[in-house]
């Protein structure tokens, strides 16, 4: 099966979900309990991975169109289930988009953690977009085409470039909501403080159209609530983290200006029915 056969057979038979995430927010907690869901092949980040194709798909939308038609889909149809759900936080660097144009219409877990969070998260991992290993094979950059501008990050910190990311990751989350709820594609926001709850877990399912019976909900719970895996390295947080937070925010507020207020929002207390 080649070219475009390929999608139409995959939208015939699978329904999809994906996650938008920075990554460091229970990505792969998550991917347990929903492997628990009847008729669900859930996969954190399994080959063939968006990674090997991310770096090029900044500049060449042609890579990601090829990835999709010769690798991800092949392997998504060949899933066992009705149902593919995959739990990686490259999907939402340059591979969403190619999605939508080739007519698929992926069901969509917005998963936030706290911009800070994530940063010194990824900084502990020695994660640094630009700069290290593997902040230029997993994450984006403030040289990429379509992103957020940084003016003057070689000069900043690894932290700061580490929070510009997460931000970055903030504001895709706030576009591709909109573009599902355009598209009436489903759609679901969720902070990664709240996973382990039942009651948010359920009201995920069912927005996303997936079984939460009993039997469901007691794979949730025996999956822990270990939310996101802990880093190997701790390091001694400086004192002056906010301040270099603050300029990183001037630096980009000339380009978002209401994204602070924008992101405070969704970090409000939620309330669900127990």
């Amino acid at each position: 099966m080649a070219d475009t056969s390929i999608v139409e057979h995959v939208k015939r038979t699978k329904s999809l979900v994906f996650t938008v995430t920075p990554g460091r927010s229970g990505t792969k907690y998550l991917a347990v309990p929903l492997g628990g869901v009847p008729g669900v092949s859930a996969y954190h980040e399994p080959q063939p991975d968006f990674a090997t194709y991310m770096r090029a798909a900044q500049t060449k939308s042609e890579a990601a169109y090829a990835f999709w038609l010769y690798a991800k889909l092949p392997f998504i149809a060949a899933a066992p289930g009705a149902i593919y759900a995959e739990t990686s936080h490259l999907f939402c660097k340059g591979f969403l988009e190619p999605a939508l144009l080739l007519g698929l219409r992926p069901g969509l877990i917005i998963l936030r953690r706290a911009a800070s969070q994530v940063a010194w998260s990824l900084l502990e991992r020695q994660t640094v977009p630009a700069r290290s290993d593997f902040g230029k094979k997993y994450l984006l950059s403030p040289e990429d085409p379509g992103v957020m501008p940084l003016p003057g990050w070689q000069a900043m910190t690894d932290y700061q470039l580490c929070f510009w990311y997460a931000l970055e990751i903030e504001r895709r989350q706030i576009r591709y909501a909109e573009y599902a709820r355009r598209l009436e594609m489903p759609v679901v926001e969720v902070l990664q403080r709240d996973l382990g709850k039942p009651q948010v877990f359920k009201r995920m399912l069912e927005t996303l159209g997936l079984a939460a019976d009993d039997k469901v909900m007691m794979h949730h719970s025996l999956a822990g609530a270990g939310q996101h895996y802990k880093n190997a390295r701790s390091l001694q947080k400086p004192d002056d983290l906010e301040a270099q937070e603050s300029r990183v925010w001037k630096a980009i507020l000339t380009y978002e200006p209401f994204l602070a207020e924008t992101i405070m929002d969704k970090y409000a207390p939620i309330s669900v029915a127990a």
